[in-house]
């Protein structure tokens, strides 16, 4: 009888595991279609996303890599990106939460950056020039297996474009 009756209890308990334990959402492949619109939910009114005026801008995009595999997330790192942002802000306070403050608010380049070691673990990269319209699908298109795009920032675009280093200068003239 005690057995019978802790084998019911345990039966119960496994068939309420989903309830306690939920599926995590950041684990597979995130269908094409599903992404625009998961990321559209995020970007609600209050986010700095939605208030950039400008048609055209220079996104950063913010990917939750948790669930990313180790080899694929060593496959994001590129010479030159940016593998110690994440332990940076960690050793400059104790709070995780502020360690993740700090980490956004950190300029990113092409190559990227990374915070890891903690939930959520997120890699952030600076996108090209292109229009506020096109930026959630140039972010869904970046996702890999594993990687849940979840927020977006946005720069203005520069005011002085790049110099030109091609330009005759008198080192380089030859003379007459």
């Amino acid at each position: 009888m005690i057995r019978s009756c802790t084998s019911f209890f345990l039966l119960l308990s496994l068939t309420g595991c989903h309830i306690l334990f939920p599926e995590d959402s950041r684990e597979g492949t995130e269908l094409s279609e599903e992404c625009p619109a998961r990321v559209a939910s995020l970007l609600g009114p209050t986010t700095q996303f939605a208030n950039y005026a400008q048609e055209m801008g220079v996104p950063t995009f913010t990917f939750d890599i948790t669930k990313m595999a180790l080899e694929d997330m060593q496959r994001l790192m590129v010479e030159g990106s940016d593998v110690t942002a994440g332990a940076r802000a960690m050793a400059a306070t104790n709070v995780a939460s502020t360690a993740v403050d700090m980490f956004m608010d950190t300029p990113v380049d092409e190559k990227g950056a990374f915070f890891t070691g903690r939930d959520p673990a997120l890699y952030r990269v600076r996108g090209g020039l292109q229009p506020k319209s096109t930026m959630i699908a140039s972010g869904c298109a970046r996702q890999q297996n594993g990687m849940r795009l979840i927020m977006i920032d946005v720069a203005p675009v520069p005011a002085d474009p790049e110099p030109d280093n091609t330009q005759t200068t008198p080192a380089n003239e030859t003379s007459n």
